[in-house]
């Protein structure tokens, strides 16, 4: 169990909250308690939480609104940071590029864009999470990704370390970046956008949303993930991914259950909490049989998207997230 001294944090104005249940945390709504959960508003906030846990030596894990993260029903022993923050206008480095508190929900910088005439950002439209976790995660859809318009990251390296990175060394790969194994603490982030009509960037926000709706279920009320699964490399010249939720249709994945963890009815990649009594190791247990289903039929090896943290029964377990 860690152990900190939760006064040094409140006199730096955070919020310090002991045995949190983490299924009040992420979008699946699962999870046990974690031991400390320091949050954090703003870049200032962060900074002055890294600066405490560094001071303290403090192992400190950052995460945004949870909503590609399945916490164990164990919880975690330790101290996590998460960092949400309201919208704040940006800071207008000129000729498009725009510098983003990283904390702000993802969809609020695609609607901030969109009224602002700003184009580049709109194929992000619908996908839950702060702009930080996509950066990590290097999120996308309809053949962009934050690698596109990412031009810096700024925040700490595992050794404390204030950096300033640039998208080529940020590691980026489909789905994946060196900042999400090296621990990297984002703060801000920034972008670059082009100039674009706000009605014809409207439209395409209402389509991708009209799309997203027949497809995807509302966590609120039905509480998941998203995408589980990535989509797979490209087996041809023509250099397109592969949806897993194809492979996982044919191989019967809507009509598998494990507990109260199922598959969404409209999209085979997705995993859903159908009952209250659902657990992470329901969930967990029904994506290793997905996979040997996949596996069965097709003789592909599908790959999480999502990330788990602390001890889930049949996972590997670690010291973070994995």
């Amino acid at each position: 169990m860690a152990e900190i001294d939760p006064q040094v944090f409140r006199q730096a104005g955070l919020s310090v909250r002991r045995q949190v249940p983490l299924s009040t945390v992420g979008s699946f709504q699962l999870g046990g308690p974690a031991a400390f959960l320091i949050e954090c508003g703003s870049p200032k906030e962060l900074a002055a939480a890294h600066s405490i846990c560094a001071d303290q030596h403090i192992s400190a894990l950052l995460l945004g609104e949870g909503s590609n993260l399945l916490f164990s029903d164990r919880g975690w022993p330790g101290v996590l940071v998460r960092y949400v923050a309201p919208f704040r206008e940006p800071e207008d480095l000129g000729e498009g590029i725009w510098k983003f508190c990283a904390g702000i929900p993802l969809q609020s910088l695609v609607d901030w864009a969109i009224e602002h005439g700003q184009s580049g950002l709109e194929a992000f439209t619908g996908i839950p999470g702060t702009l930080g976790g996509a950066v990590v995660g290097n999120a996308g859809a309809w053949g962009v990704q934050m690698e596109h318009v990412l031009l810096e990251v700024h925040g700490w390296n595992a050794e404390g370390a204030l950096q300033c990175l640039r998208t080529q060394n940020c590691g980026f790969a489909y789905r994946d970046s060196s900042l999400k194994h090296q621990g990297f603490w984002v703060s801000e982030v920034v972008l670059k956008t082009t100039n674009g009509d706000v009605e014809a960037l409207r439209r395409e926000r209402d389509r991708i949303l009209a799309l997203r709706a027949e497809r995807h279920p509302d966590w609120r009320n039905l509480p998941c993930i998203g995408s589980f699964f990535k989509n797979l490399e490209p087996t041809s010249a023509a250099e397109r991914r592969q949806a897993a939720g194809w492979f996982l249709e044919t191989a019967g994945a809507k009509e598998q259950r494990v507990g109260g963890a199922g598959v969404f009815a409209g999209h085979a990649n997705i995993l859903v909490k159908r009952e209250p009594d659902c657990t992470a190791a329901d969930v967990a247990a029904l994506a290793r049989n997905l996979q040997q289903a996949v596996k069965n039929k097709h003789g592909l090896d599908l790959v999480r998207e999502v990330r788990y943290l602390g001890d889930i029964p049949g996972e590997k377990g670690g010291s973070g997230f994995y």
